[in-house]
């Protein structure tokens, strides 16, 4: 907290300049109604392609920096701390109501059950497919701005709630339709239709800059989540030192981004936060609690400090073995933690340091424990 207050004031000047941004575009029709970009950022690029647009992936990465800079500005009192979170709360409104009335232009989109879902267009005046304004442009990539940098980051970014209908549409959308498109470097079409579970849940261009898993992780869908990060892992990874690739075919090797956005899923996997509580291996594939393995997780960071714990699998003993170090800097309201029998036994008991406890969830496999600053002992029988 000291030395962030002692550097406060740069943090929010930068805020200020974001915020007097959206201000070039607060601008009204004749007939007092707004314009569609108003209270956007003012029209910008995305990744290689120099089409300057009025992007929601980008606004919804800027109201995501007002939230957390004006929340971390909160907790050192200063004064500029709330006025950055009123304004991430208003960006967030104008991107979900400039995304909403670009979708009512336009043309519904098939899944592949043979229903018809409205489309979700990536920037304010592109209402309907980007490839159809530009066709063959970024080295014929320009459709990968509705998917791999397309609108479904207003979900992780916070403009737009996990639970929103839209947010099932662009899923459904984006598994049917786009991760089995035609794409690069070996991802033909009647390749990806003809393996869709393996060939699917990732975007054919750069996979890591979608982030279909992370919302799978906001909705808790637990096998979604697992199938794309090992599938996208697997699209990426050089086989050679473990290194991850930026594109397909070996192009740009030991990519930092990519490397982040690998460690960022991996931890969601392995440990994350819901808001004032923390879950502990909320998405851990149930292979690697098949019997006699092993899950070790060490000083982990977290928000509310250091994590550590222990899963050991003895199924064939009829029983999973946890134990937490749990996090001391401060306590969250609960700890969660998600133990998947692999073959998807129902929970009979727990125990915890010895005795009965009853607050677990069999439809979520889920253990719920009241924080303590002590060693916590789980034994899960099944």
């Amino acid at each position: 907290d000291e030395w962030f207050r002692s550097v406060a004031d740069k943090p929010a000047g930068l805020c200020r300049w974001v915020m007097a941004q959206l201000d070039k575009t607060r601008k009204l029709k004749p007939d007092g109604q707004k314009i569609p970009e108003y209270g956007l950022m003012p029209p910008g690029v995305q990744a290689d392609w120099n089409a300057y647009a009025y992007y929601f992936y980008g606004n919804s990465y800027f109201r995501a920096g007002l939230e957390a800079t004006g929340r971390a500005l909160e907790a050192v009192g200063h004064p500029d701390g709330n006025k950055a979170m009123a304004a991430a709360v208003d960006l967030g409104g104008e991107v979900r109501r400039s995304f909403m009335q670009a979708q009512a232009l336009a043309p519904v989109v098939p899944l592949a059950n043979g229903t018809w879902v409205p489309y979700y267009p990536a920037s304010t005046y592109t209402p309907g497919l980007m490839a159809d304004y530009y066709p063959g442009q970024d080295g014929n990539r320009s459709w990968a701005y509705d998917v791999d940098l397309g609108p479904h980051h207003m979900v992780p970014l916070g403009s737009m709630p996990p639970d929103d209908p839209n947010v099932e549409w662009i899923m459904n959308h984006m598994e049917d339709v786009q991760f089995l498109s035609e794409g690069w470097g070996g991802y033909p079409a009647d390749r990806n239709h003809a393996d869709w579970f393996d060939m699917g849940g990732f975007a054919k261009v750069q996979p890591y800059y979608a982030r279909n898993a992370e919302i799978c992780a906001l909705r808790d869908d637990v096998k979604p989540f697992v199938r794309s990060y090992f599938n996208t892992l697997a699209s990426l990874i050089d086989g050679t030192c473990l290194s991850i690739f930026e594109h397909f075919s070996n192009f740009c090797y030991n990519k930092t981004h990519e490397t982040g956005y690998f460690l960022h899923q991996s931890r969601t996997m392995l440990l994350t936060e819901r808001g004032d509580e923390l879950w502990l291996a909320p998405f851990v594939t149930d292979n690697w609690l098949k019997d006699g393995m092993k899950i070790s997780v060490k000083n982990a960071p977290t928000f509310f400090g250091p994590v550590s714990y222990q899963i050991v699998s003895s199924v064939s003993a009829g029983r999973i073995d946890a134990t937490i170090e749990p996090p001391t800097r401060s306590a969250p309201k609960a700890i969660v933690v998600r133990l998947r029998h692999p073959e998807g036994k129902s929970i009979k008991s727990v125990q915890v340091n010895g005795k009965e406890h009853r607050n677990f969830d069999n439809a979520g496999q889920t253990i719920r424990l009241l924080p303590l600053t002590t060693t916590i002992g789980i034994q899960v029988r099944y």
